[in-house]
């Protein structure tokens, strides 16, 4: 009788063990640290670029469900003056070099058109995982001739 009770108890304690030791945390969102967005040629942290030149971005990841991609996309935002060209400059680009790291500093030069219109820009900076979350850091750009 004694067995029995103590073979029941094992029983009960390991399954109970099991079920506790599941996984129920949720990976983190990705965390994002825009530390410098400037004139490619500077280095700078001043949010400006010039038309033809170079942006230069420079932001810190963590992402604990490790790096599925990075996307950067800059749009017009506000009044812009009109030059060459009948639609808006964008650019929209997607980084999968840095898929299946956990830490990395996004160091890039994204090219400004030359069919770029002078004005304010919204920059948009978004990192997804692997587990599929997603974090999103933005800023103002300034784009001058």
């Amino acid at each position: 009788m004694k067995t029995r009770f103590f073979l029941i108890a094992i029983a009960i304690s390991a399954v109970s063990i099991a079920t506790s030791c599941k996984k129920d945390e949720e990976t983190a969102k990705p965390i994002i640290k825009i530390m410098e967005i400037g004139e490619g040629d500077t280095h700078g942290n001043d949010h400006t670029a010039i038309i033809g030149g170079e942006l230069h971005v420079e932001a810190e990841i963590v992402a604990d469900g490790k790096i599925d991609k990075v996307h950067v996309k800059i749009h017009p935002e506000g009044d812009h003056k009109s030059t060459n060209t009948l639609e808006e400059w964008e650019l929209d680009t997607t980084y999968t070099k840095f898929s299946g790291l956990k830490n990395t500093i996004f160091h890039e030069h994204l090219e400004i058109d030359t069919i770029a219109e002078v004005g304010t820009y919204h920059f948009d900076f978004t990192v997804t995982d692997m587990e599929g979350n997603q974090s999103s850091a933005e800023a103002e750009l300034v784009i001058s001739e």
